[in-house]
């Protein structure tokens, strides 16, 4: 059974996406790390993982959820980091649209996402934005 996807050019501002639960899993992990070049050393000693790692699971799982029309283009990305994240942790995302620039060829479009922990503690917060690729015409 297919789930319905969210086309991100229907979105508009204060469109909430469902929460996203996911577990940083030692697997995931180290396909994470094979993919960026990461050494997994410290990890392994001390179960911590990259920030950046926990960003970039949260907007795969959003984006199971949403798909980005042809010729979009990731152009920015901030993020604040609250605490540091082991694996095993349990990681909700929480994320919203909170600006929407429309113009006669692209959309900008800013999402702000919010994660927590298992404990419900707020352990990041990020936001990114995309130029969505539209066509007009035949």
């Amino acid at each position: 059974m297919s789930e319905d996807k969210f086309d991100y050019s229907s979105l508009d501002i204060d469109f909430e996406f469902p929460p996203a639960k996911f577990a940083i899993t030692e697997d995931w992990y180290a396909e994470y790390a094979e993919a960026v070049g990461e050494d997994t050393g410290l990890c392994r000693e001390t179960e911590l993982v990259s920030p950046m790692s926990i960003l970039a699971l949260a907007m795969a799982e959003m984006s199971k959820k949403a798909s980005l029309p042809e010729g979009s283009i990731h152009v920015s990305q901030t993020f604040e980091f609250r605490r540091a994240l082991h694996l095993n942790d349990v990681i909700t995302a929480i994320a919203k649209v909170t600006q929407r620039l429309r113009s006669r060829r692209v959309d900008l479009l800013t999402i702000r996402f919010h994660l927590y922990d298992q404990s419900d503690e707020q352990v990041a917060s990020a936001e990114t934005e995309f130029i969505l690729g539209h066509s007009y015409g035949g």
